[in-house]
């Protein structure tokens, strides 16, 4: 998809169907009005009559039998104009994007020209609107494939707008989304087709393209490391588990700045604590932090901030086999620490934490982690929101600012101490599960133990990751939770 900016009056632009927004509750515009008077005034007619409302999500499409250089015109509701912000520019665009691809419509022009947000933001939001809005993961479709593929969309803004900021917020939108994209296509591909040999190929592919330092360690490495682990997760596997490493020096200095952790369980049958069997299909997207760390390094590495961060990636799958860890076993991990397995189904946190703790022998100041991690998370929150966990409340702060710049939600849940005494294990210095009640406070403490008392959030992404139905900018199937946030937070920090 091509995305263009252009200064242009809404009744000169060419393209298969111009899309005019219209607010709740507000009188239609100028350029709205003189278009409706080519059409013979019929939807200022509807709008009078209240038939065309304004609501977000709206949609009418109207033949324009050429009066008018477009097929068609699209008029889409925005909401109440008082609650108009990113988000609901985001999720509008998102929409109006993917209801015109379904119709097969190859050329789009949007008109933003009487909205209110800076030029730059503008054309950063739409554009990321525009193209996480439209996916579609085609790749398995025998027939049809191209059926709903916008070429070309138009970003029509007004006369006095700033050609070169909206073009820098063009840019930047369309690297985000395009990592966001990718993410998904690495979350929706079938776990026999993203193994870890598969996740750690693209990355090095992607480290190849962009710049990026990578390392991969292999089984026989991570045995070097004493990274028991991951080792211990793999062991039931056919497919050896591998460790990603990117690397992004944005600034002339030794210091790690940064470090992103993704969990990245490229399938989850639970092992011997197996799971049901009625939604493990959908246990390919265990992979989802690990995706979202790998591609948000690429765009970090295109957007170039003067920041250093390392994204680090532990990739296994977590399989029954007569080689599996069995509840009972205890394992050593790169920490030195011991860990007694109550459940192999609470596996995501032993991989997690031989990556925090070789974050940490880096010398990494801060870390982020982030894990489909508990089922916990997301009975808490459902698919609205990710679960946010931290030991210092002013990097935590960043974090969140970061998700709201990039129109994700998190929520703060608590770790508190009488919450430590559940994982404590007879036999070992800690177990991998807490019991029954507060597993995604108990997950993160876990986690909190290998990170060596540097600020740290973990984020659980659990009912995010993974959606079971359109809703704006986001799309069934694999969402590419977090990345956007990643992203955000790496330019944060590089102010």
């Amino acid at each position: 998809m091509e995305i263009k900016i252009v200064k242009q009056k809404p009744q000169s632009i060419t393209a298969d169907v111009l899309a005019m927004p219209v607010f709740e509750g507000q009188d239609l515009s100028l350029e709205f009005k003189e278009l409706d008077s080519k059409l013979g005034g019929n939807l200022v007619e509807m709008k009078e009559k209240a038939e065309l409302k304004g609501k977000a999500g709206e949609l009418h499409l109207v033949n324009t039998l050429g009066k008018l250089p477009v097929r068609y015109l699209a008029v889409f509701g925005m909401g109440k104009a008082e609650k108009f912000g990113h988000d609901e520019l985001r999720k509008s665009v998102g929409e109006l994007s993917r209801a015109l691809s379904k119709k097969s419509f190859k050329t789009i022009a949007i008109w933003l020209g009487e909205l209110t947000l800076g030029t730059d933001v503008l054309a950063e939001i739409a554009a990321g609107g525009a193209v996480m809005g439209s996916y579609r993961f085609r790749k398995y479709f025998t027939s049809g494939n191209e059926n709903g593929v916008i070429e070309e969309i138009k970003l029509v803004l007004g006369e006095k707008a700033d050609l070169a900021k909206a073009s820098q917020g063009l840019i930047k939108g369309q690297i985000v989304a395009d990592a966001v994209c990718s993410a998904r296509d690495l979350i929706n591909e079938p776990s026999s087709n993203m193994t870890p040999t598969d996740l750690a190929d693209f990355a090095r592919r992607l480290a190849e393209s962009t710049g990026l330092a990578c390392e991969i360690f292999s089984e026989t490495q991570l045995l070097e490391k004493g990274m028991g682990g991951v080792l211990g997760v793999g062991q039931g596997s056919c497919q050896a588990p591998k460790f990603i490493i990117l690397k992004y020096t944005g600034r002339d200095s030794d210091e790690l700045d940064m470090a992103y952790i993704g969990k990245a369980i490229t399938f989850d049958s639970g092992g011997i604590s197996l799971k049901p069997w009625d939604k493990m299909w959908e246990m390919k997207s265990d992979m989802s932090g690990g995706a979202a760390v790998i591609t948000a390094m690429g765009a970090i590495a295109k957007l170039k901030p003067a920041v250093n961060i390392m994204g680090i990636v532990p990739a296994t799958e977590n399989m029954p086999s007569g080689c599996a860890i069995k509840p009972g076993d205890i394992l050593r991990m790169a920490s030195g620490k011991t860990v007694e397995i109550h459940s192999t189904d609470a596996e995501g946190r032993l991989i997690l934490a031989d990556a925090l703790d070789y974050a940490c022998k880096q010398g990494a100041k801060q870390m982020v982690d982030v894990a489909t991690l508990t089922g916990a998370c997301s009975r808490i929150f459902g698919s609205a929101c990710s679960g946010g966990f931290t030991n210092d409340d002013e990097f935590y702060a960043k974090v969140v600012s970061a998700a709201k710049q990039a129109g994700e939600c998190i929520w703060q849940l608590p770790t508190f101490d009488e919450y430590k005494e559940m994982i404590k294990s007879d036999v070992a210095d800690i177990k991998n599960v807490g019991g029954p009640v507060a597993g995604a406070s108990t997950a993160a403490l876990f986690l909190e133990e290998f990170v060596e008392n540097r600020p740290w959030v973990h984020l659980d992404i659990a009912g995010t990751a993974y959606l079971d139905k359109d809703n704006g900018h986001q799309v069934k199937g694999g969402s590419g939770a977090s990345v956007a946030t990643l992203i955000s937070l790496a330019l944060n920090i590089a102010k």
